[in-house]
């Protein structure tokens, strides 16, 4: 009897044994199913498509940049965001782009904070990012655009146009690049000059011109048929656009400096996953690191290359009559409304 007891009981624990070691195989095989779904998953997740653009010339410091955001989001994403960039009038006009962007025709768009966004009700004080004589130089300039608050700012008026903003380009002081010369303030009497929004017409309007607004690739084509006697811009800009085929003449103001800002549409942004936005947001630093770095050089190069091609250069010499001319307009566009005046406060409060 106890001989069959043991053999019963050896038989029951064999079989326990052998149950306990296929259980612990089905789990290790379970487990390895998982983490293989798992890779699968992430190896077959859904990519993303940003397609962003800018209406400056491939070639322009802006242009480039927007090239190296391009192969940085798909180098970074690992194919996860399909990037891809247009330059110029490819998709139409700025402010046609802006639209797209806002429509999620376009993932991004580069574009001036002032003519771009700032052309929409509630948006307009971003005009001040582009205001006649109000920062020292480019360098205190783009420390302006890096400021957070500054940043936090623009985001807060940009968001409900469904918009994000990030890295801010400059694009170099602007100087007045015309058919005819000019050498002092009393040469700029009645010219008719381009500009992109109200705050350049008030500008050409207070120095004694008139001004006329149009997209930035409308401008080559009217200095040629003389709609217009000129415009104005930064050596780098004007030259990758070849305007000085139509102005031989080029006055040294430094009157604005401008800049450009990345809008991704919202919605798309915020439909990212957290490490993609940071993919983007990481390009979006570098790129702006780039071309900050790429400028400088570029607007010597490009004033060179323009006196080659037969541009008169002039030094004005009477700046400070120009400074005095556009003085009233600080008080003219601060008394537009308590939201010119805060974010007028903010820009000057950047040493």
């Amino acid at each position: 009897m106890k001989k069959l007891v043991s053999t019963l009981l050896a038989c029951s624990m064999a079989f326990s044994l052998a149950a306990c070691g296929q259980g612990a195989s089905s789990a290790a095989t379970s487990s390895g199913s998982t983490a293989t779904a798992e890779s699968t998953a992430a190896d077959s997740g859904e990519t993303y498509q940003l397609r962003c653009s800018t209406n400056l010339a491939a070639n322009s410091t802006v242009g480039q940049a927007l090239e190296k955001f391009a192969e940085l989001v798909n180098e970074k994403s690992g194919g996860r965001i399909e990037c891809t960039a247009n330059y110029g009038s490819e998709l139409g006009s700025q402010s046609e782009q802006v639209a797209m962007a806002q429509q999620g025709d376009l993932e991004m768009v580069c574009a001036a904070p002032g003519t771009g966004p700032g052309a929409y009700e509630g948006c307009e004080q971003l005009m001040l990012f582009e205001f006649p004589f109000l920062f020292k130089d480019n360098d205190h300039y783009r420390r302006v655009m890096k400021d957070e608050a500054v940043l936090d700012y623009m985001n807060s008026v940009v968001e409900p146009l469904g918009f994000v903003a990030m890295s801010g380009q400059s694009q170099g002081s602007r100087d007045m690049l015309t058919n005819v010369p000019v050498t002092c303030l009393a040469d700029m009497q009645d010219l008719i000059m381009r500009g992109p929004n109200a705050v350049y017409i008030s500008m050409f309007e207070s120095l004694g011109a008139a001004g006329i607004t149009m997209d930035w690739n409308d401008i080559y084509t009217a200095m040629s048929q003389n709609v217009c006697n000129g415009c104005e811009g930064s050596p780098s800009s004007l030259h990758a656009s070849a305007l000085e085929d139509n102005g031989k003449y080029l006055a040294v103001t430094n009157h604005i400096i401008a800049c450009t800002y990345y809008f991704f549409n919202s919605e798309w942004f915020n439909a990212l996953p957290e490490d993609l936005q940071a993919v983007v947001r990481e390009a979006a630093d570098e790129a702006q690191a780039y071309q900050e770095q790429i400028d400088d050089a570029d607007q010597e190069a490009a004033l060179q290359a323009m006196v080659d091609n037969g541009v008169t250069v002039t030094e004005i010499q009477d700046i400070d009559a120009w400074k005095e001319a556009c003085a009233p307009m600080t008080e003219e566009y601060l008394s537009k409304g308590e939201e010119w005046q805060t974010f007028y406060d903010l820009l000057t409060a950047v040493a």
